[in-house]
Order: structure tokens, then C-alpha cells, then sequence
């Protein structure tokens, strides 16, 4: 192969990895960037779960702007997928960690409340939490190429939960949807 060859080669690869890279594949079905909720149900199936976020609201018209998170986990030996949907169009694909198995009986404790990673995972191991607040915040500007019309907003979220057997309640807050800490508060 000559070096012109192995360049083509090369440009190709890349051309394809960036137009896959938004893609979400579900067994021999691609689902790309701008797909409805419907496409992403029939290539994929349901989700494990489902959470919704009003990301704009104007007053006295009420929310005009939303992003829905969509969970599958499809168990210990491949990664979790959070599917993001902006205003109802497929908008990222992000692999969260590898999955779990999820018990028919959830109970959940101190432990295992510290060992979850994700949003999905809290609800799965723990379920509902007893009270949420939801926020979004401006993200911090790391790099200087970055330019206000790429920067996104980041959920920022903190679940309490209130253990019975517990006199403190656990602070879990969560960043775009990641476990990142984990606090206590003294009970009632």
C-alpha cells in the first residue's frame, strides 16, 4: 500500500468514526443524531428508565424547552447506555459504566447507596428518593476554544434520602447525572 493509499485509508476511518460518533447501535439497527424518541424505541426498545428535565421555561407560557434521559442497561458485561434527547430529537449517546442486574426486590442501605454511579443505578437500587431539587448551572469554561454557543448547561441535582434505621438522612448530589458526592444531614 503507498503512503497516498494508507492517507485515504486513514481520512476514511476518520470521516467514519465521526459520523458514527453520535450513533447509537441496538443489535444491527444505527440510530443517528436527530432521531425521534419513536425510532430510538423501535430500533432499541423501552428503556430501563426514563427521566425528564425542563431545561427553559418562560413566564406565564410555562416550559418551552426539555431534555429527557433514557437508560438502558443491558447487564454486567456491557455498558450502561444514557440516551439524551433535546426537545425531543436524539442530541447525545454517553456509556456510563457496566451494568448491573437488577433485583425484583430493591432494598437499599447506606452501602449501596455509596456504591452507585448513576442516576439510573440510584432509582434501580434504591428507588425515589423522599425529596428533590433539580438545577441547572452554567458550566465552567476550561478551555479557551469553547465559544458560549457550544457550552451546555449541567444538571446538578441533590436527592435525600431518609433511612428509617438511620438518624442521619443521605445528601446524594449528582452532576449531568453522575453520583459525584455523598453527604449527611441529621434526621428529624
Amino acid at each position: 500500500m503507498t503512503k497516498i493509499q494508507q492517507l485515504l485509508a486513514l481520512i476514511a476511518l476518520a470521516a467514519l468514526a465521526q459520523t458514527s460518533q453520535g450513533a447509537l447501535r441496538c443489535g444491527s439497527s444505527l440510530v443517528n443524531d436527530g432521531a425521534w424518541p419513536i425510532e430510538v424505541r423501535e430500533s432499541c426498545g423501552p428503556p430501563d428508565y426514563v427521566a425528564q428535565y425542563p431545561t427553559a421555561t418562560i413566564p406565564g407560557l410555562g416550559v418551552v424547552q426539555t431534555e429527557e434521559h433514557w437508560y438502558y442497561n443491558p447487564g454486567p458485561q456491557r455498558f450502561i447506555r444514557r440516551v439524551v434527547f433535546r426537545n425531543g430529537k436524539l442530541a447525545r449517546v454517553d456509556n456510563l459504566g457496566y451494568g448491573f442486574h437488577v433485583s425484583d426486590s430493591p432494598s437499599c442501605d447506606l452501602s449501596t447507596l455509596r456504591h452507585a454511579k448513576t442516576e439510573y443505578e440510584l432509582i434501580a437500587r434504591c428507588g425515589e428518593p423522599a425529596s428533590k431539587r433539580v438545577e441547572w448551572q452554567a458550566p465552567s469554561i476550561q478551555r479557551h476554544s469553547e465559544t458560549w454557543h457550544t457550552l451546555q448547561p449541567v444538571l446538578v441535582q441533590e436527592w435525600l434520602y431518609d433511612f428509617p434505621r438511620n438518624q442521619f438522612r443521605q445528601v446524594v448530589t449528582l452532576r449531568d447525572g453522575q453520583v459525584v458526592d455523598i453527604a449527611s444531614r441529621p434526621g428529624k
